[in-house]
Order: structure tokens, then sequence, then C-alpha cells
């Protein structure tokens, strides 16, 4: 549920058991109302098979309460209804698109040290560096088009995209975001290589940043044949499909900067030689077997409804409470009972693109 205990919450809580029922534990823990060390480490000993001390991973508050089955079930509801209206659309025209940030300072990996010696450094081109934003999209089949990078500056040089992966577009912009204009060029850039019409539609699966819902974009989407359907706000940890790729593509990424790095010592690696070393890790990371396992991980294709189970869904729980119909007025508490921005299809139609605006 996002909300473990550490092994001091461990030993506090082993004390007020064994203080609450009874049980018999050293007179040493009545001094700080705690458990003791040793009888920690042997806990961990004895469940060795089910329990291990794990780093977790820093989940906000609005993707844990948020990825929840009722949003869940109306994104996959409004997947059901494009199929049905257009479809069944093929594997093939299954689209996925995301974004991801590609640093100038890379994360070292392990290296062999010796024993004994309490700081190990290794060389990085800077404290902070540049991110460069690569937007690519991917298909059911296992396919990809050409990424695109947005580069933060506020001219573009064509040599910054030396040694990219064939077909890559560039950009500039002076924050190296995406914003309304970049994801249009990027929009233009998938209907070059989807092949996409009204006869011969495609279903194109995103987040609902802001910049992904103007209205340029969605009418260009809509003349093209493109069916746009968004995921629920803070869902995409879960029913993303890139997810399976830009994890790796992030590790061999930065094994590609270490080497770069070793092989170029006392230069600075800057954003003019991020194309190159992503013209390496893209191809590595962008396998069929990556891209598929992402659809059918997050359900996406073979679309099943299924793919969660309770487990799942146990963070949205904790904030899970009864209501009091008498008190959820508008008058008195401003409650909504009614589900909101539980996904959105986007369709073809003016009214459709307003809508989509006031997500």
């Amino acid at each position: 549920m996002n909300y473990g205990l550490s092994k001091k919450g461990v030993r506090e809580l082993a004390y007020k058991f064994a203080v609450a029922n009874g049980k018999e534990y050293p007179p040493k823990w009545n001094e700080e109302k705690i458990a003791g060390k040793e009888w920690m480490r042997w806990f961990m000993r004895r469940h060795a098979s089910d329990l291990s001390i794990r780093k977790p991973e820093a989940t906000s508050l609005s993707r844990s309460t948020s990825f929840n089955k009722a949003n869940v079930d109306a994104f996959f509801k409004n997947l059901e209804s494009v199929h049905s209206r257009y479809g069944p659309i093929p594997a093939q025209r299954v689209w996925n698109v995301d974004e991801t940030g590609l640093s100038t300072v890379q994360t070292p990996a392990k290296i062999v040290a010796p024993k004994g010696v309490k700081q190990i450094g290794s060389c990085t081109s800077g404290e902070r560096g540049n991110l460069i934003t690569m937007i690519a999209a991917v298909n059911a089949i296992g396919n990809h088009i050409p990424p695109t990078l947005i580069f933060p500056r506020v001219f573009f040089k064509e040599r910054m995209l030396f040694g990219a992966p064939p077909g890559t577009i560039g950009a500039a912009v002076s924050s190296g975001w995406s914003n309304d204009e970049m994801f249009l060029k990027f929009m233009e850039h998938l209907i070059k290589f989807v092949k996409c019409s009204k006869d011969e539609r495609v279903l194109l699966i995103l987040d609902n940043h802001e910049t992904r819902l103007s209205v340029e974009a969605v009418e260009r989407a809509s003349a093209a044949g493109v069916v746009m359907v968004t995921f629920p706000p803070h869902t995409s940890n879960k029913l993303q499909p890139l997810l399976t790729v830009y994890g790796p593509l992030k590790g061999y990424y930065n094994q590609g900067v270490d080497a770069w790095m070793i092989n170029n010592p006392g230069r600075t690696f800057d954003l003019y030689c991020v194309a190159e070393v992503l013209g390496t890790a893209f191809p590595r990371a962008f396998s069929t077997t990556n891209i598929v396992s992402g659809f059918r991980k997050s359900g996406l294709f073979p679309l099943d409804r299924g793919v969660f189970c309770e487990d799942d869904f146990l963070g949205a729980y904790v904030t899970d409470r009864e209501i009091d119909l008498q008190a959820a007025t508008p008058s008195s508490s401003g409650l909504n009972l009614q589900p909101q921005n539980s996904g959105t299809s986007i369709s073809e139609t003016p009214e459709a693109s307003q809508n989509s605006k006031r997500l």
C-alpha cells in the first residue's frame, strides 16, 4: 500500500505486540520502548524466504491514489468503444507515444574497487547537465518510428543529430521540454510513417498532458485518421507500454556515456554528443521483444481488462473513506461523487476537441 515499515518501525511494532499480548521479552526493551537489534537480525533470518530489506521507489500520492479500479475500468471502456466503432483495430495500427529525458550527466556504473576505501569517484561531464527530450512511438507488433529530439537551445543545428538513429528529427526549445508546437511537429512525423487515413485509422494511446491536447494537434490527428485515447491522470506508470523500452534505454544510454568518457578522457560530454550515444542504445532498447512485452503487460494489446489484479490497486485503498451521503452535498462539503478524468477518447468532432482542452 506504499506505506511500508522500516527496520525501526518493525522493532517498535514487535515491542508493542509483546507488551499487549503478555509475551516474554528482554527487560532491556523497556528502556527505549523498542525491540533490540539482535531480535531484528534473527527475525529476518527466520523469514529470509519471505522478507527482505528493499529500497522503495518514491511514489507520489497522486499516482498512488489515481491508479484505482474505477479509473482503469473507464479507460479500458474507452478503448473497447474505439475498437467497436472503428475496428477491431489490428496490432500494427495500435500505437503508443511518450517522451523521456536524456541527460548529459550519466549515472556512473558500479566499478571494481579495493576494500576499505571509503570514497570512490567516477568521472562525469559536470555536476548538473543539460536535459534533451526524446519523443518516441511504438506499435503493438513491435515496430517503432524514428524518434524526435528536442534540445535546450534557441536555435537548432543539424550537427546536433550526428550519429542519431536514421530518420531522427530534431528541434530546439529554450527550456528543452516539449510544447504544443513540438508535439504538432512530432504528430506530422508520426503521420508520415504510419500511413493512416480515414479508411485505415490508427489508434494512438498517450498521456493527457496539455501539450498533447492542443486544438491544432487534435484537429491534425482527426484529419489524418488518428484516433487519440488518453490515459487517466497519474496512471501512466502502470498503463504506459513504453516503460518496458525506456527502462532498458536508460541503462544502455548510461553504459554508452560511460564508454564515451573512458575513450575521451579530459573531454566534456555535451548535448552535441547525445545523439551519437543514443544511436547505439536506441536499437538495443527498442527491440520487438521489449515493445510487445509493454503492450501485453499493460493489457493494451491483446486488450485485457483483467491484466491488473486487486493487489495492483492496494495503494488507492489507503485513502478510501466511507462517504456520509447526508453531508456530501454541494452546499456543505462540495464533494463530487462522479469519477473525474478517467481517460478520454478524442474523436474527430469539434465538440470532442473542445472537451479535450478541458481535461
